[in-house]
């Protein structure tokens, strides 16, 4: 037992962290320990407030000796890699992960492909270069995450939060991206061929050269958003007066 009533030490790596704090989660909810435990006050609690959760759920009666030793395996283990102390933990990251607070992880290049991280809060991640095509990323919070060159491709980003995200290189064709906050996010070079961003906000944004084709882009805030040599073609929801607005700040709408 380290630091406050020492569930873990305070210097462990942000994917060591975020796996055991899932794996408290859960836990306290299979004990039937259920007080504050809604994902939203979940996602909002530091470390120290969780060990105090489970400092609660210990003089209610639950037991916690398996989960320590879980937590000191976890700590211990000779690796970074999330999904390998996913497994160390007993979690399903294709499915435990859901409203999960995984802030800062390092996912750069990881196969995630279909995972199920529906209201996950992942601001700060590196998700560079990962596969998350056909993955559940609804109402997701990615602010300023790292995404560049990543497979989005048919992914689920409902209402999600991209502010300051980093998609440039990225593949979202067929991504639905509806009511997303795409403000100040940098889509350069991003294919979004055949996407959904009906009343997405890219105000501000960065779509330098990036590929529209058969894009929904019904009620999109185009306000301050960098479109020169973006390549539109055939796409829903322009009217008339976006369209001439969008040539005029260097759109290229091909013909055919």
């Amino acid at each position: 037992m380290i630091g406050i009533e020492g569930l873990w030490p305070h210097n462990i790596s942000p994917n060591q962290l975020a796996v055991l704090e899932r794996k408290l989660v859960l836990w306290l909810r299979s004990q039937n320990f259920n007080s504050e435990l809604t994902s939203n006050s979940l996602q909002r609690k530091s470390s120290e407030e969780l060990q105090s959760l489970m400092l609660s759920a210990t003089t209610a009666g639950c037991d916690f000796s398996e989960f320590r030793i879980i937590s000191k395996n976890v700590v211990e283990a000779n690796t970074e890699d999330l999904l390998d102390l996913a497994n160390i933990a007993g979690l399903n990251p294709a499915q435990d992960f859901a409203g999960a607070k995984l802030l800062g992880v390092s996912l750069c290049g990881f196969d995630l492909s279909g995972i199920n991280l529906y209201a996950a809060y992942l601001r700060g991640a590196d998700l560079s270069d990962a596969d998350l095509s056909e993955a559940n990323l609804s109402k997701v919070n990615l602010g300023g995450a790292d995404l560049s060159g990543a497979l989005l491709s048919n992914a689920n980003l409902i209402d999600a939060n991209l502010h300051r995200v980093s998609l440039a290189l990225a593949n979202l064709s067929g991504a639905n991206l509806s009511n997303a906050n795409l403000s100040n996010a940098n889509l350069s070079n991003a294919n979004l061929s055949n996407a959904n961003l009906s009343n997405a906000n890219l105000s501000n944004a960065d779509l330098t050269q990036a590929g529209l084709a058969l894009t929904n882009l019904k009620g999109a805030n185009f306000e301050n958003t960098k479109v020169e040599k973006a390549r539109l073609w055939h796409d829903a929801g322009l009217s008339e007066e976006m369209k001439q607005n969008l040539i005029s700040r260097g759109v290229v709408f091909e013909n055919g």
